[in-house]
């Protein structure tokens, strides 16, 4: 065996200034936040928004309205409280799936609960014999007609609409009509809660609109009301 010449090769050592070893955890705590900023993001254009409103009334609405002195009945129709919008407002928006109906479901309740002084809420479609029996004046039936996103550089605006029809004690035909809620805000996506917020401003003001042409309904047909 013939003999074995071994060569060293000098080793290259990278020397790192000492003020940019001082500022590296520091470097380090932006790249991670920035990382986790761009997840989310990354998360939000791929998976998309879902969006659930609160579901509550504020005690703006209270203000706004006073109990009128009759018996008044609610129905929605079955496929409000299930329904959802993929409405992304725009072509290059994130997309956006908003839960409309299991909010405006009780906020309607709620609403013309507080507008009238007796309430009754029905889950099943009510006859004529049900409404002699419970001593029902009229009967809202309300059903979602619309709902719309439009989404820009500035903000985001909503609008909810709903169709309600109005029936005596005999269920004939008192009213029909459309009412509309909407919300335009700023900035939605950059603050957290911000597009629940918006579309919760949007369902409260439909609900606003909807109990107010009724109590008007309801006075004009009882004037002593």
């Amino acid at each position: 065996m013939g003999n074995l010449e071994i060569k060293k090769t000098p080793r290259k050592v990278l020397l790192i200034p000492r003020r940019f070893a001082e500022a590296w955890p520091r470097f380090g705590a932006l790249l991670f936040i920035f990382l986790i900023a761009f997840h989310q993001v990354s998360c939000a254009r791929l998976f998309g928004w879902e969006i659930h409103a609160p579901g509550m009334l504020s005690a703006d609405y209270s203000r706004k309205i006073q109990p009128v002195s009759k018996r008044v009945a609610l129905y929605l129709d079955p496929a409000l409280l299930s329904y959802v919008s993929k409405e992304r407002g725009g072509r290059f928006a994130d997309p956006q799936t908003y839960h409309v109906g299991e909010s405006l479901g009780p906020m309607l309740v709620e609403g013309v609960q507080e507008a009238f002084s007796e309430f009754l809420f029905f889950e099943i479609e009510p006859d004529a014999g049900m409404l002699e029996r419970y001593g029902v004046d009229f009967l809202a039936v309300v059903g979602i007609r619309d709902f719309a996103n439009r989404v820009t550089l500035k903000g985001q605006a909503l609008s909810l609409g709903t169709e309600v029809i109005v029936y005596a004690r005999d269920l004939t035909l008192r009213a029909r009509y459309e009412a509309r809620g909407t919300s335009d805000a700023r900035k939605v996506f950059a603050k957290k809660g911000g597009p629940e917020v918006n579309l919760n401003a949007a369902i409260e003001r439909n609900v606003l609109a909807t109990v107010e042409y009724l109590q008007d309904l309801v006075r004009e047909s009882d004037p002593v009301s």
